[in-house]
């Protein structure tokens, strides 16, 4: 079964998150690989394989695509508050519970957005 364009798109992105949290992982935290470590990335990924499985399906690749995106600038922003510009020293439990948020709230909400922007493309488009 080929993977259609949106799908292969959400795999990029999902895989540019894993890239994001393997980075913070190898180069970001200190000390040596622990077990504590693995679980953070292991944690961290799991919005991405969230999405990464959704795509694969055609009636949820909008979806898909929508939550992994969302994710990924959530990631982003938390990536910088915590490592660029941190503005407290519990800055860095932010990479412990952003995943969360991206499992109940930012995801969601990215997915959210993308289905109402497809409906509002589609009804304009009928329209016509």
């Amino acid at each position: 079964m080929q993977a259609s364009r949106l799908s292969s798109i959400a795999l990029a992105v999902s895989g540019v998150g894993l890239a994001l949290h393997l980075y913070t992982v190898i180069f970001k935290a200190g000390g040596e690989l622990s077990f504590f470590l693995v679980a953070l990335f292991l944690w961290s990924c799991a919005p991405y394989a969230v999405g990464a499985g959704l795509s694969w399906f055609v009636r949820t690749q909008v979806i898909a695509f929508g939550a992994v995106s969302a994710c990924l600038v959530a990631d982003a922003f938390m990536h910088y508050s915590v490592f660029i510009a941190p503005k407290s020293s519990t800055a860095a439990l932010g990479l412990i519970f952003m995943p969360l948020w991206n499992l109940v709230a930012v995801g969601p909400l990215g997915a959210l957005l993308a289905w109402a922007v497809l409906r509002m493309r589609g009804s304009r488009a009928n329209a016509l």
